[in-house]
């Protein structure tokens, strides 16, 4: 894997974030920042991210502000502010090549908020959905009714954040993440009114640049109709859905993460070069 070129940059939101490039060997074809899921870490992008760097893109990953400090007061306003400062550094650092977004979950969900939302000049979503419980899988929808309502206030009342090694697995959430995401996931609009409570610009409608929404089939949080509701907030983007099947491309599965899976690097991420081209050059 390619050492990466670190920058710190000051954020909107008062942090400071480490961004990773990885540099082509030869001139580049555009610039693709990578926005995480939320509190995914980074280090889950890296493969994908060398992979199009070897292909001809600057790629840049980063950790949204306290994404791992379960115990901070962050809020997902100042991950739009994290997003949103990154794009205006990268627009200004390589003002002469196309801007590509590649958000993960959240990390697509949001940059139609974004004040610099007009710099990006195609807009790529993983996985990124409405999250109201009544529009997921059956499988997994009374649990996630259980998880939010029960749970979660558990959790917060016993560590002050989400543990979740009370579900078996390391990790967390910051106490104010995991309750504005009980608040989206409770609510069938999902994230818009947190965006209109907080004064958020709700601008999706203003996105004229392409926009590709990919679905991954056995994903029972982000199902079709969930993803395809945020792609189509997009009203006047040309906009583009595509589902897949994990065993189309000699995988088991995909869950929620498997598109950046190293796996994935065959057979799915040559198709997704196609769809990085071609884009075309700011004016």
């Amino acid at each position: 894997m390619q050492s990466p070129h670190i920058h710190i940059l000051s954020s909107a939101s008062g942090s400071k974030l480490e961004l990773q490039f990885r540099l082509p060997a030869g001139t580049p074809k555009a610039v693709v920042q990578i926005n995480t899921g939320t509190c995914i870490p980074q280090k889950i992008y890296w493969k994908f991210a060398d992979y199009l760097s070897r292909h001809g893109y600057i790629s840049v990953t980063y950790d949204m502000t306290d994404a791992d400090n379960f115990s901070s007061s962050v809020s997902y306003a100042d991950w739009i502010k994290d997003m949103d400062s990154v794009m205006q550094y990268l627009k200004q650092s390589y003002p002469d090549l196309p801007l590509i977004v590649v958000g993960h979950s959240s990390g697509g969900e949001f940059v139609g908020t974004l004040p610099s939302y007009h710099l990006a000049d195609k807009i790529i979503m993983v996985a990124s959905s409405n999250g109201y419980w009544k529009k997921m899988d059956w499988s997994v929808r009374y649990f996630m009714w259980l998880f939010w309502k029960l749970l979660v206030p558990y959790s917060i009342r016993k560590y002050g954040y989400m543990n979740n090694k009370m579900l078996g697995v390391s990790g967390g959430f910051p106490k104010n993440i995991i309750l504005e995401l009980r608040d989206f996931c409770m609510r069938p609009d999902c994230f818009l009114p947190f965006l209109r409570e907080r004064g958020i610009p709700v601008q999706y409608d203003k996105v004229k640049v392409p926009v590709i929404a990919y679905h991954l089939g056995d994903d029972k949080i982000a199902n079709a109709a969930a993803c395809r509701y945020v792609l189509d907030l997009h009203i006047n983007a040309p906009r583009q859905f595509i589902s897949l099947r994990a065993r189309d491309y000699d995988m088991k599965s995909f869950g929620h993460r498997g598109f950046f899976a190293a796996k994935a690097e065959k057979l799915l991420w040559p198709e997704v070069l196609k769809v990085l081209e071609p884009v075309v050059p700011p004016l």
